[in-house]
C-alpha cells in the first residue's frame, strides 16, 4: 500500500464518520497521577457507600469515561459497540431512523445537520437544535450512543422529539415517523444545460466513485461543451477526508495541495494532494477519476455554502478557494477544522478523540472560524421576522480555539444586496427546491457564471 494512503487511512473521519485504528498508549501516558487517582477513588467510594440507590459498577465507570472524553471538545465522545455500528452504517449511506447527524452539547443531543430529504429534514429540524427529550424521557444523563439508539428504530414507527431552539421562547415538539434513510451523496440537475448543478450531501466512502459517475453522466447528457458548474455543499456535515480529497482533485490540476493537518503524532501530521495515491488504494491503477473529461479542471465553478457546511465540505471549499479554482457564494461555514480518530478499547467499546487540526493550502485554520465566501448571499427562505440564531463551531463553550485567528488574512468578501422584490420572490419555502429557479443562491451562482453583475452593497 502506498505511503500516502497508509497515512490517510488513519485520519479518515472529520464530522460524524469514523475509520478505526488500533488504540495504544505509551507506558508513561497511561499512568494516572497518584493525586488524581486518589480523588477518583474517593468519589467512587462515596457514591458506593452513600448514594441513595445501588449503582452498577459498569454503568458508573462508563459514565465517568463518557464525561472524561466528552468534556474535551464537542467532537470527542465515548462509543459503545452499537454506536460504532451506527457510524459504520452512516458511512454506507443507509440506515433506519429520522435522518440527523448528531453530537452532544451540555448533556443534550445537538443536531449537527438534518440529512436532506429525510423525515427530520421534512419535519423542520435545523442545525443547532438541542433535543432534550426523546419520547418524553429526559436526555440528560444519557450517552450519545443511548440517545441515538432511542431516536433510531424500525421503519414506520414514530418518535417524539422535544427540542430547544435559539431565539425561540417555547420548546418545540416533533413527532417523526422513522424511515429507511437512503442518502446518496451525489445528485445532479441539468436545470441549465450550460451550467450543470451538482449537489454533494455528505462525504461517504463511495462519494469519489459516485462523483466520477455523475460527471460522466453530465458529459453524456449535455448537448454541448459546458460553460461552468455549480457545486452545492450547503448543509453538508462532512464525512470522510479521502472522499473530500477526491472531490477537490476532480477539479484541480494534479499534485495541487488540498489540505494539511498537524497534531502530536506522526499520523496526525500529513499533507494531501490532488493525486490518486492520496484518495484511493492502489493509486493510479485504481483511479476512478482518470476517465472524466478534462473540461472539469478548466470550466468556471461556483461553490454554494452555508453554516451547515462543515468539516470535509470546508476542506473542499477552502482548497478550491485558495487555488482560485472556484468562487465561493453563500454564508460563512460552520468552522469545524479538527480531525477525529476512533480508538477501539479491549472491552469492545471505543473512544473518538480529536487528534489534529487541519489547514487550507494557504495555511488558514478553519477551526472555529470557517470559510468566508467570496460573495456573501443570504438565502431569503431562511429569513423571517424572528430569525433563528445560526449555530457555528464557535457557539459551543468547549470548542477548540483557532490558534491562527489573530494573524489570519480574511478573504475579501462582497455582500450581495437582497432586494425587497427578491425577498418576496424567493422566501416561499413551500416552492423551494435546490438547484432550481426557486433557489436564490443558485440563481446568483448562475448569474456569476454568466458574467452578470450582482447587486453588491457599497
Amino acid at each position: 500500500m502506498n505511503q500516502f494512503y497508509k497515512k490517510l487511512s488513519v485520519l479518515i473521519i472529520l464530522t460524524c464518520f469514523i475509520y478505526t485504528n488500533a488504540f495504544a498508549l505509551t507506558k508513561n501516558e497511561s499512568i494516572i497521577p497518584p493525586e488524581l487517582q486518589k480523588k477518583l477513588e474517593e468519589v467512587y467510594g462515596k457514591i458506593k457507600s452513600d448514594y441513595v440507590d445501588n449503582i452498577d459498577d459498569k454503568k458508573l465507570m462508563e459514565g465517568a469515561i463518557n464525561g472524561l472524553v466528552t468534556n474535551l471538545d464537542p467532537h470527542s465522545s465515548y462509543l459503545d459497540i452499537d454506536a460504532q455500528k451506527d457510524f459504520t452504517a452512516a458511512t454506507s449511506g443507509e440506515f433506519s431512523g429520522v435522518g440527523i447527524d448528531t453530537g452532544m452539547e451540555d448533556g443534550l443531543v445537538r443536531v449537527v445537520s438534518p440529512i436532506e430529504d429525510s423525515p427530520a429534514y421534512k419535519a423542520g429540524l435545523k442545525t443547532g437544535d438541542l433535543v432534550f427529550e426523546i419520547d418524553g424521557k429526559n436526555v440528560k444523563g444519557m450517552t450519545l450512543s443511548e440517545a441515538i439508539n432511542k431516536i433510531r428504530g424500525p421503519k414506520g414507527t414514530t418518535v417524539k422529539l422535544s427540542v430547544l431552539r435559539k431565539k425561540t421562547a417555547a420548546p418545540l415538539s416533533f413527532s417523526i415517523v422513522r424511515e429507511t434513510i437512503k442518502n446518496p451523496s451525489i445528485k445532479f440537475k441539468l436545470s441549465n444545460q450550460d451550467y450543470p448543478y451538482l449537489r454533494i450531501t455528505q462525504f461517504q466512502e463511495n462519494t469519489g466513485v459516485d462523483l466520477a459517475k455523475n460527471l460522466k453522466l453530465i458529459t453524456e447528457q449535455n448537448k454541448g461543451p459546458l460553460k461552468g458548474l455549480v457545486i452545492d455543499l450547503r448543509n453538508n456535515p462532512g464525512g470522510m477526508v479521502s472522499s473530500a480529497v477526491a472531490v477537490a482533485a476532480a477539479f484541480l490540476e494534479k499534485d495541487k495541495l488540498i489540505v494539511y493537518s498537524d497534531g502530536k503524532t506522526n499520523n496526525a501530521k500529513m499533507k494531501l494532494f490532488a493525486n490518486p495515491y492520496n484518495y484511493v488504494e492502489g493509486g493510479e491503477k485504481n483511479d476512478y477519476l482518470k476517465d472524466i473529461s478534462e473540461e472539469y479542471k478548466k470550466i468556471p465553478i461556483v461553490v454554494l455554502v452555508n453554516n451547515g457546511s462543515a468539516s470535509a465540505a470546508e476542506i473542499v471549499a477552502g482548497a478550491l478557494q485558495d487555488h482560485k479554482r472556484a468562487i465561493i457564494l453563500g454564508t460563512q461555514t460552520f468552522g469545524k477544522g479538527t480531525i477525529q480518530q476512533l480508538f477501539p478499547l479491549k472491552t469492545g467499546s471505543a473512544i473518538k478523540i480529536t487528534i489534529a487540526k487541519y489547514y487550507t493550502p494557504s495555511g488558514k485554520s478553519i477551526q472555529a472560524k470557517g470559510i468566508l465566501p467570496n460573495y456573501i448571499a443570504e438565502d431569503p427562505s431562511d429569513i423571517s421576522d424572528t430569525p433563528v440564531a445560526k449555530t457555528f463551531e464557535s457557539s459551543y463553550k468547549n470548542h477548540l480555539e483557532n490558534e491562527k485567528e489573530s494573524t489570519l488574512q480574511e478573504t475579501s468578501a462582497k455582500i450581495v444586496k437582497l432586494s425587497e422584490q427578491n425577498k418576496k420572490i424567493f422566501s416561499d419555502k413551500s416552492s423551494f427546491e435546490t438547484g432550481t429557479k426557486a433557489d436564490y443562491q443558485y440563481v446568483q451562482a448562475i448569474h456569476l457564471l454568466q458574467g452578470k453583475a450582482l447587486d453588491i452593497e457599497k
